[in-house]
């Protein structure tokens, strides 16, 4: 299960000026950081059959090197107590990941590499098997840097990642700038109790729109 809260930022400085500032340092444990490159493809059946479900399936290239191949369910529904001001940007879905050296996405080989993960199989196997023998093509893509602070925070772990960079769809594109804070292990409290903390030192807007549904949004237009 992925839960995450999406802050939109004015322009890029705005956004690693909150990663560096005393503020935000001083709040959180921070165990590692990293920086990779991602460009993503988003497939579809042709009649965009996908797209009437909300299911996502997305293929990565990290770094120029191998592959993450996701599927992503319909967002789930997060609890009403939370911070109000921030559940505009707080999703839940279902989501499953598997490294790979192959480009392109295989169902059967998708399916039995993820017979143990931690969300349901046969959730996964209800969205995919009834896409078995028809085409997936590439309906849009992302490519943008994203700097991963994994961080301990009110006795949660969490991964703050900062993207910035480009969605593409229809022959144009949309900036992104923006901070997941996304919970890895213990409390969605401390998802929206941080992201209310940084609310409330800068500019940014709680936005639950995904990059995909912005990539979508370009290929509408017009």
């Amino acid at each position: 299960m992925e839960t995450e809260l999406k802050l939109s930022f004015p322009n890029q400085d705005a956004l690693y000026a909150a990663s560096e500032a005393p503020w935000f340092l001083d709040a959180l444990n921070i165990i590692s950081e990293k920086t990779s490159v991602f460009e993503n493809r988003y497939l579809d059946t042709r009649d965009r059959s996908l797209r009437d479900t909300r299911t996502t399936i997305r293929i990565r290239h990290v770094d120029g090197e191998n592959y993450i191949h996701t599927v992503k369910t319909s967002p789930v529904a997060i609890s009403k107590d939370l911070d109000p001001s921030l559940l505009s940007g707080l999703t839940s879905r279902c989501e499953w990941n598997v490294e790979t050296e192959k480009s392109e996405f295989d169902i059967g080989f998708f399916l039995s590499s993820s017979k143990n993960a931690e969300d349901p199989y046969e959730v996964l196997a209800a969205t995919l098997v009834p896409l078995s023998g028809k085409e997936l093509v590439t309906l849009s893509k992302t490519a943008f840097k994203r700097h991963v602070i994994t961080a301990e925070y009110e006795g949660s772990t969490l991964e703050i990642c900062l993207d910035t960079g480009s969605c593409y769809g229809g022959g144009k594109s949309l900036p992104i700038c923006e901070m997941e804070i996304e919970l890895i292990s213990g409390d969605v409290d401390s998802v929206t109790k941080l992201g209310a903390l940084i609310s409330s030192n800068t500019d940014c807007k709680p936005w639950a729109v995904s990059k995909l549904a912005r990539c979508l949004q370009l290929m509408n237009e017009g």
